[in-house]
């Protein structure tokens, strides 16, 4: 009897991408999980046979070797630079975030690939060993084509989903299917499963049919006996009567839990600059290694004599800047796989920071020194309150101002800023958004050199990165010591108030040492996390210097503020909380969260404390993991339906 012989040859391509996988997984997640690994395995076959059979439609066998070649070089390539935004952005690169990150890397090609951690580079080891086996090694090519194993192997695919995918309070079905957390999914799918979802996402969602867990409220404290007559009392009789005749699910989801959310009190902040200016610094690549006593005094000094947030934390999203931008407006979660800013751009919200402001009677303007080549903020910043805004474009209007080398000055975009404000009856909430001290930092530019001879005078052990990032924040030192000077001069100092924060840490850099430098400012400044602390200060000339010491991030801002300015808000309408409240939850864009006893991994499903001797309470992190959930469903729901839109009656003033 003659023996059966199999086509072999989807060997040459499974062995390589399997491998690619493996090697993946080593350098990001730094381990190998048994349910992972088998679902990896079984895509990986499932897709070398069927792009084998599509070679096997070709006759000659180069025509199957390239395209077998093809197939590797995308996917090492695709690995490799995913892995270098992972380590860059923060998160992992989606086809739905093509905008901000997409044309920094086209704009940056070399820095961005000369950033590479040579781990990275192992990437590239399977398509080696591709051409290899093509060389040395020879798979059977005649016989039947396993066709029957396709199907086989499809189906079982349908059935893994149900294969140990616990995560926390949300499946990984769910999570695979909403596309909400690109780091699980390429952890217990793979990568090359990924870049498939990813293109499928594009046009694909699980529909938004979300069931939100039942949280315990804990009751919130009393008000003080001498701060009764401030007691935050809301009517939601109108709020109701909506509710009860709404008839789309999605709006009676998030009508329900809003209600049932607890109304944070009143505290010893509450009004205390009622009626004061704000003036609102989000600052580009912020970081406490831009706070130096010696070269920039007067951050420094809003640092040493504000109030300073010790456990402050920008988490980094899909578009850093604009994201970090619109959560500290809206106090919400934004998406994980579109460009949040842009995908609501000219959606009105009603909610939103600004327009508390404006709705209290402040003039709300904003400026930046660039334009919308990333985010369309002429779209974005009218919809959720300003005035009036003015971005490069608008600025070089006058002739006079100078057009540098790379990123325009911070100190000639304040300047401008104070001719608004000098024009400006009334109160005014004045936004800022600087840009001088973006990245690049290893090759020359205007303001990246400019202040390079003094910083050699204090630091001259620094490397060239750290000198010219530091020559750019002194730019905006600068900025800050002509505000201030203006605001005294003017008599505006006492009933103004400034705030600063970053979008996200500086880019391209050493960040090990870039902890390692700052931790005379920050001792707390070290691992994964360590990366996302940032610098959240409050100034005004009057206040007694404080260093508040609660967990809280971007989310927390909106409602921080706005309990400062009584500006006559309901607490249950934003994601985050009042920061003067207690420690709140810091919640990453991976789901990952932290609290002042450590941190939640939710690729990993485990809460590693910050003091191994202190036992894990598992009725906490249960609770807080789905509070977690919770928020992040009801963020993306609001956003679905434009619910802040559809009810404006009940946001601010009420």
């Amino acid at each position: 009897m003659k023996k059966l012989k199999f086509d072999l040859r989807f060997l040459y391509l499974f062995i390589p991408m399997f491998l690619l996988e493996l090697l993946f997984h080593l350098v990001q997640f730094h381990g190998l999980e048994f349910f992972s690994v088998l679902r990896v395995f079984l895509f990986t076959l499932f897709l070398s046979l069927l792009i084998s059979l599509i070679g096997r439609l070709f006759k000659n066998p180069k025509v199957y070797f390239i395209l077998g070649l093809i197939v590797m070089i995308w996917f090492c390539a695709y690995s490799f630079v995913e892995l270098i935004f992972k380590n860059f952005m923060g998160d992992f690169y989606s086809f739905g975030t093509v905008g901000d990150g997409a044309l920094r890397i086209a704009q940056y090609a070399v820095i961005f690939l000369s950033s590479a951690k040579l781990p990275y580079y192992l990437c590239f080891v399977p398509l080696i060993v591709y051409i290899l086996l093509h060389r040395f090694v020879k798979f059977n090519a005649k016989g039947p084509f396993q066709l029957p194993a396709i199907f086989c192997i499809l189906a079982f695919l349908l059935l893994i989903p149900a294969m140990d995918l616990s995560s926390g309070s949300s499946s990984i079905l769910n999570i695979y299917g909403t596309f909400s957390n690109k780091t699980i999914i390429i952890d217990k799918y793979g990568i090359e499963h990924f870049f498939f979802r990813d293109l499928s996402a594009l046009v694909y969602k699980v529909p938004e049919s979300i069931e939100i867990e039942e949280e315990v409220i804990e009751e919130a404290p009393p008000a003080q006996e001498t701060e009764v007559s401030k007691k935050r009392q809301i009517n939601d009789a109108e709020w109701k009567n909506i509710a009860q005749s709404e008839v789309n699910t999605n709006m009676q989801t998030i009508d329900k839990y809003l209600m049932n959310r607890q109304i944070t009190q009143t505290n010893e902040k509450t009004g205390i600059f009622e009626d004061y200016n704000f003036i609102y610094f989000m600052v580009e690549a912020g970081d406490y290694l831009m706070i130096d006593e010696q070269l920039t005094p007067t951050l420094y000094k809003m640092y040493s004599q504000g109030i300073h947030f010790a456990n402050h934390y920008t988490p980094i999203y899909s578009c850093a800047t604009g994201e970090s931008e619109l959560v500290s407006y809206l106090s919400i979660f934004p998406y994980v796989n579109v460009c949040t800013p842009n995908y609501i751009a000219g959606i009105d919200y009603y909610e939103a920071l600004p327009y508390m402001f404006k709705n209290k009677g402040y003039a709300t303007f904003a400026l930046h020194n660039w334009r919308d080549e990333f985010y369309e903020r002429n779209s974005i910043l009218p919809a959720i309150g300003f005035d009036a805004y003015y971005d490069i474009d608008d600025i070089w209007q006058d002739k006079s101002i100078e057009h540098t080398n790379g990123w325009q000055s911070d100190k000639m975009l304040i300047e401008q800023a104070i001719k608004h404000m000098e024009e400006t009856d009334g109160k005014f909430f004045c936004d800022i958004i600087t840009s001088c001290m973006h990245f690049p930092y290893d090759e020359p530019s205007y303001w990246g050199d400019y202040y390079v001879d003094r910083i050699n005078e204090v630091h001259p052990d620094w490397t060239i990165e750290f000198k010219r990032y530091m020559s750019k924040c002194m730019n905006f030192d600068d900025g800050l010591k002509t505000l201030l000077d203006y605001l005294e001069s003017s008599g505006k100092a006492d009933n103004t108030v400034i705030c600063i924060y970053p979008d996200h840490r500086p880019y391209w850099m050493d960040y090990d040492l870039v902890m390692e430098t700052t931790r005379y400012i920050d001792p707390l400044r070290s691992g994964e996390n360590g990366i996302y602390r940032s610098p959240f200060i409050i100034y005004n000339k009057n206040i007694e210097p404080e260093i508040n010491e609660n967990y809280c991030s971007t989310l927390d801002h909106a409602p921080t503020i706005a309990n400062l300015f009584n500006l006559n808000y309901d607490p249950r309408l934003f994601m985050g909380t009042d920061a003067f409240n207690g420690d709140n939850i810091v919640i990453l864009a991976n789901g990952n969260w932290i609290c002042s006893s450590g941190y939640y991994d939710a690729t990993g499903e485990k809460f590693i404390p910050n003091d191994p001797n202190v036992p894990v309470d598992e009725a906490f992190v249960n609770r807080t993991t789905s509070s977690v959930q919770n928020t992040i469903k009801i963020s993306y729901l609001i956003m679905d339906e434009d619910y802040f839109a559809k009810r404006r009656s009940i946001c601010s003033p009420r």
